[in-house]
């Protein structure tokens, strides 16, 4: 049964559908420019089979109050407030046309938000040629005013929002119309490209696929929010039975007394390192927990040291598979993962009990498959890895950094490795073999550090520390 509800949201009365069981994860739907709640119809009764979904009259639409001052900032700040006064602290997202430029807005506003991403038939926010908007005749069902105000910002997007893409932590599914829709659809394409976990998926129906083609549109929509959650809603979750909630990009809610707002640092030093004495939860657990903190807390000590730690200690080795799955699935990921590869270098490269261990599995391993043409992702995790590889010994490392340079790509990022091994105070280099591979490499003209590396290297030299005399007259 579908409940219709009214509320006052800054300033504004919103009128909102909700249906599905009440223990059920939420899913937000926001419509198009001109449509309401109502045309989520076809596709709300299944989708709220298992979850609780509430379907969003914007301001100006549909039973909402026609305010008459509109922008997508307002109805960005409208869900926000919608989510505050249904208490709903994270939500499933789902927006179409126009509804997802505010669910995008949102998205990157407040990441903390967003659990999963759905952007139906969505161009990115880049300029277009103005069209004249012709008003219907007869009455409508939302506010003209609406369109002027919202086409503007469309025709004239601003510049942040296209950059605030790679602000969103969400999983994304975009969800083309195909040929037969007047968005263009490399448009979407480039939308998915942006937005650093985001998958495209088209059904050639038109711009509007979840009327036109309900069953299709419901099964990839399910399907993708069935998926399991991400490692850092896991740690959400976990933070949030000890009644901590995230409530701007460096504050924390403690609700528990006295209440109090945490910075990112107050978390981690009271927090940060208490994954794996969590006796509710196996060892896979922790660990999930343990790599969601490093995702939404960052490289603090006391986060990414942990996992060494429980790997190191008694109650180790950590599962393989997750443990290194973890790593390098962060480190193929389009999105920046800081944390993991300052775990890397300090926490697993710098201990040599566990360098070479370390190596082999985010990438050394894999060497044979680093040729030219290679999958961008592995590229992408031969990159990160190879730039703070310094502290792994030499012979653990040598094939790989052989194999690396067979790869245009990566040349780079072999000397940024060459040089790291030669200046981190644990790194290490066999200065012949090393000085082959400096030659090989193709480098802009220029490239600073190349002269005075090669005449280190060729003077025999291992390590910056053991003679910085060698490296100052260089």
């Amino acid at each position: 049964m579908t409940e219709h509800q009214v509320l006052a949201v800054n300033g504004v009365r919103l009128a909102y559908q909700v249906a599905g069981p009440v223990g059920g994860d939420p899913l937000l739907l926001l419509a198009a420019l001109g449509e309401s709640a109502d045309h989520w119809a076809a596709v709300r009764d299944v989708l709220a089979r298992e979850r609780r979904v509430y379907a969003l009259d914007l301001r100006g639409h549909g039973r909402s109050e026609w305010a008459g001052a509109y922008s997508l900032e307002l109805m960005r700040d409208d869900v926000l407030g919608f989510l505050d006064a249904v208490g709903l602290d994270r939500v499933d997202l789902v927006g179409h046309s126009m509804g997802g430029v505010v669910a995008f807005l949102v998205a990157q506003h407040s990441p903390w938000r967003v659990v999963r991403l759905v952007l139906e038939d969505v161009p990115a926010p880049l300029p277009r040629e103005p069209r004249a908007a012709v008003r219907p005749e007869g009455e409508l069902a939302f506010d003209w005013a609406v369109v002027p105000a919202l086409r503007s910002q469309l025709d004239r997007p601003d510049p942040s929002w296209l950059e605030g893409l790679s602000l969103i932590t969400a999983p994304t599914l975009v969800v083309a119309g195909g040929p037969d829709s007047h968005v263009p659809q490399d448009s979407l394409a480039d939308l998915a490209r942006r937005i650093p976990d985001a998958r495209l998926t088209t059904i050639p129906v038109g711009h509007l696929v979840h009327a036109a083609a309900p069953e299709e549109f419901t099964a990839a929509v399910t399907a993708f929010l069935a998926e399991d959650i991400p490692d850092g809603e896991v740690a959400r979750r976990w933070l949030a039975e000890d009644g901590i909630t995230q409530t701007g990009p460096d504050a924390w809610y403690d609700a528990d007394p006295p209440a109090r707002t945490l910075t990112r640092e107050e978390l981690c030093n009271g927090l940060g390192s208490m994954a794996f004495t969590d006796e509710g939860l196996d060892l896979a657990g922790r660990l999930r927990v343990a790599l969601g903190l490093m995702d939404l807390l960052g490289g603090h000590v006391l986060v990414t040291w942990q996992i060494h730690s429980a790997h190191r200690g008694p109650g180790g080795p950590l599962p393989a598979g997750p443990l290194w799955d973890g790593y390098r699935r962060r480190l193929e990921a389009v999105r920046e993962y800081p944390a993991i590869t300052e775990s890397l270098w300090s926490d697993w490269f710098e201990v040599w009990q566990t360098a070479e261990e370390a190596f082999a599995e985010v990438l050394g391993n894999d060497r044979d498959r680093l040729e030219a043409g290679a999958p961008e992702p592995l590229l992408r995790r031969a990159r990160r890895v190879l730039e703070v590889s310094g502290p792994v010994p030499w012979q653990a490392k040598a094939a790989t950094y052989e194999a690396a340079v067979r790869v245009p790509e990566l040349h780079p990022a072999v000397f940024r490795a060459l040089r790291a091994s030669y200046h981190d105070v644990y790194g290490q280099l066999e200065p012949e073999p090393a000085l082959a591979l400096l030659d090989r490499l193709e480098l802009p003209a220029g490239t600073e550090h190349r002269v005075a590396l090669r005449q280190v290297l060729a003077a025999g030299h291992r390590n910056h520390y053991r003679s910085p005399e060698a490296w100052d007259g260089a």
